[in-house]
């Protein structure tokens, strides 16, 4: 399995998160997602429609937070490559997934998210309504335990699994081989949610 890394870039506005885009393709980076920390959603979409249109080959995943997986994955969001839900959906609701054309990150045994009883049937419901599982730790900027990981990665078989809190240059060869994806924020950027590039080069050198 190749571990891919995904910058998530937290929106302060359009011209930082086109600043943040520019920087992530230049070091090479084929992902990423947005997230609307302080935006509303309306504006979150338009900045993703803004940096896809201007670095076409870039895949590009928004985080809609205050919406329910239900919500965010039945808005229209035609030209964009994928969602990520801190929640996931019920699994009478798992058609939606099929009707979304992007990829669809939904929350496992997530941070802040009310946590399964049991890991094991939540991993098994996971299969049936993500195309990524979204694993993280117990808050954000805190690495889930590799005993957590290794147990998810057990459970989903090979089922794509993805890791979103806490990855760091001192924990991130931990990971490497266990999960798909590595969405990264906090290791990376400035207090002014500008990307620093040669940290992002320093960690995704790591995964070679």
């Amino acid at each position: 399995m190749k571990t891919e890394l995904i910058p998530v870039i937290h929106m302060v506005s359009a011209e930082q998160v086109m600043a943040n885009a520019e920087i992530c393709v230049q070091c090479g980076i084929k992902k990423v997602f947005i997230i609307n920390h302080v935006v509303d959603v309306d504006e979150l979409i338009q900045c993703a429609y803004r940096v896809k249109i201007k670095n076409s080959p870039l895949w590009v995943g928004i985080n809609m937070l205050g919406l329910t997986a239900e919500e965010a994955i039945t808005t229209p969001l035609n030209g964009l490559d994928g969602i990520w839900c801190d929640s996931s959906l019920p699994t009478d609701k798992a058609y939606l997934k099929k009707e979304f054309r992007g990829m669809f990150f939904g929350g496992l045994a997530f941070k802040y998210q009310t946590q399964p009883k049991d890991l094991q049937l939540a991993c098994e419901e996971s299969k049936i309504v993500t195309d990524v599982a979204t694993t993280s730790g117990s808050g954000t900027g805190k690495a889930p335990t590799t005993v957590k990981i290794k147990t998810i990665r057990e459970y989903l078989g090979d089922h794509p699994m993805a890791i979103a809190s806490g990855v760091s240059v001192d924990n991130i060869e931990s990971y490497k081989g266990l999960a798909d994806y590595l969405l990264v924020a906090s290791s990376i950027t400035d207090n002014n949610e500008m990307i620093i590039k040669e940290k992002l080069v320093e960690l995704n050198t790591k995964l070679d």
